[in-house]
């Protein structure tokens, strides 16, 4: 039973990588995903210029609550991991969400 429903949320991230809309499929609540590169070239589109884009979130919803509570200094060394990733594009496609920082010039 485990392995047929693992099976299916294989199969639906197989499907959304070849989606170019990046959904999981018609029950996918989130209407749009997007790349870094996208991201970054709707924002420079309307006249802002791109310092940095941070990935949030790329561990932190991976380790399980009851680690980080209980565990001494486990809270700590994840959000120092978190911040050592933010900035490396190589974890961008993997964060939950992406922050965009920039600068509109007068």
């Amino acid at each position: 039973m485990v392995a047929r429903a693992l099976a299916g949320h294989f199969t639906e991230a197989r499907r959304a990588l070849d989606d170019p809309a990046g959904r999981w499929g018609d029950g996918d609540p989130v209407p749009r995903r997007f790349t870094a590169e996208q991201l970054t070239a709707l924002v420079a589109a309307t006249g802002v210029e791109v310092g940095a884009v941070h990935g949030v979130r790329v561990f932190a919803d991976l380790v399980p609550g009851v680690l980080v509570d209980t565990e001494p200094g486990a809270l700590d060394a994840l959000l120092k991991l978190e911040a050592a990733a933010a900035e490396l594009p190589a974890f961008h496609s993997v964060a939950t969400q992406l922050h965009v920082l920039g600068e509109k010039r007068a």
